[in-house]
């Protein structure tokens, strides 16, 4: 399912939580964000959960006098269709160029480059 990929850094680590712990309440996910529980910061996020919910990602379960809400869509899919959008975005579909981009900013260790060429050879084969 195509999600919108419009999300704020508030959203996101909304989204964090939700993939952290599974089904929250509003009032766990302001303390996992803040540390502590005011009713202007379970305004603030119960917002966001809602804006969350009109985008696509989450969920929300009412059988529960508190609302329990999960991810629909979990991490790995998420940053999947986040790079599609780069990919799409700044490098006119082409993936290669997109992964040169990463490789040239990053400082891969061993692991992580032979880790690479494992992906890449698992395609090969």
């Amino acid at each position: 399912m195509p999600i919108r990929s419009d999300v704020t850094e508030t959203e996101l680590a909304i989204l964090d939580v939700l993939w952290d712990r599974g089904p929250v309440a509003v009032r766990d996910i302001v303390e996992a964000l803040y540390g502590e529980h005011r009713p202007s910061l379970h305004a603030t996020v119960k917002s966001l959960l809602d804006r969350l919910e009109d985008k696509g990602f989450i969920e929300r379960d009412t059988n529960r006098f508190a609302h329990q809400f999960s991810a629909k869509v979990d991490r790995a899919e998420f940053v999947g269709q986040q790079l599609e959008q780069i990919v799409i975005n700044h490098f006119d579909g082409a993936v290669a160029p997109m992964l040169h981009a990463m490789v040239d900013h990053a400082r891969l260790s061993r692991k992580e480059r032979n880790a690479i060429r494992e992906i890449i050879e698992k395609m090969d084969g």
